[in-house]
């Protein structure tokens, strides 16, 4: 399923357009991630792109229809979206967190089905998680708590799913796994990702392509391996990098290495 923003503006108050004519689009089984140094409005673009924020001009479109003409239900059965991670505790189970990705299929007085607990738990599967089922997600870490997260919206079944920082906060192995999921969904599943990252590496790691955001309205959208370069780095975070290749039982891969002075 593709979605596409057009023409995209938004400001906060008075003040100037955080963006101006922004345009990116992502087609069924992609990737794109969305770079950009603090302040530069990536959470923002996001919660525009699913209609959590209204565009002052401009639109997103699922399959070139305006979003504003599909009713709200239809949409989050088509997209969903993992927020930031949240220091909240919760006392749900993790399987009953998972099921609550079925609201849009559910009427407000109504309860799950057994469908509906299948497939709460193939979700579950999915990310490798099943055996944290009838756990508190007071009693999980970070990472855990992540992948449940994804787990929730992937019970949604969507076409599209955004993510807001999935591999923040996280060490090593947990981004990796993170990262490998997002992959699998992807190509596995057909479902176009959107993910806003602060990992250059990440993005030439898993992402078919990328927008770059840069304070003062200065964007860059296109192939991965054409936006996230050298140059465009330096420009847009102020600070000098180095892409070095290397191979990985087999394959290519890059990683970004920054340089002090």
């Amino acid at each position: 399923m593709r979605l596409e923003v057009k023409n995209g503006e938004f400001t906060y108050g008075k003040e100037k357009n955080l963006f101006e004519k922004i345009c990116f689009w992502v087609e069924k089984g992609e990737i794109m991630t969305i770079l950009g140094p603090n302040g530069a409005g990536k959470t923002t673009l996001l919660k525009c792109t699913t209609s959590l924020l209204k565009w002052g001009k401009g639109t997103t479109l699922i399959n070139h229809q305006p979003l504003n003409e599909w009713g709200a239900g239809e949409v989050w059965k088509k997209m969903a979206y993992v927020p930031q991670s949240s220091s909240n505790v919760f006392s749900y189970t993790v399987l009953d967190m998972v099921l609550m990705g079925r609201a849009p299929y559910l009427n407000l007085f109504s309860v799950p089905s057994e469908p509906d607990v299948a497939i709460a738990r193939s979700s579950l599967e999915t990310v490798g998680i099943s055996y944290l089922e009838g756990k508190r997600c007071s009693e999980i870490s970070g990472g855990e708590m992540q992948l449940v997260l994804i787990a929730r919206a992937l019970t949604s079944e969507p076409n599209i799913l955004i993510l807001d920082e999935p591999e923040s906060h996280l060490d090593f192995k947990n981004q990796l796994l993170i990262l490998e999921i997002l992959k699998k969904i992807a190509k596995r599943k057909g479902i176009s990702c959107i993910i806003n990252t602060h990992f250059p590496a990440h993005a030439l790691q898993i992402s078919d392509k990328t927008l770059m955001l840069g304070k003062g309205r200065q964007y860059l959208f296109g192939k991965t391996e054409e936006v996230i370069t050298e140059n465009n780095l330096r420009d847009f975070f102020g600070v000098n990098v180095k892409i070095l290749s290397f191979e990985n039982k087999g394959e290519m891969m890059k990683t970004v290495v920054p340089l002090a002075g």
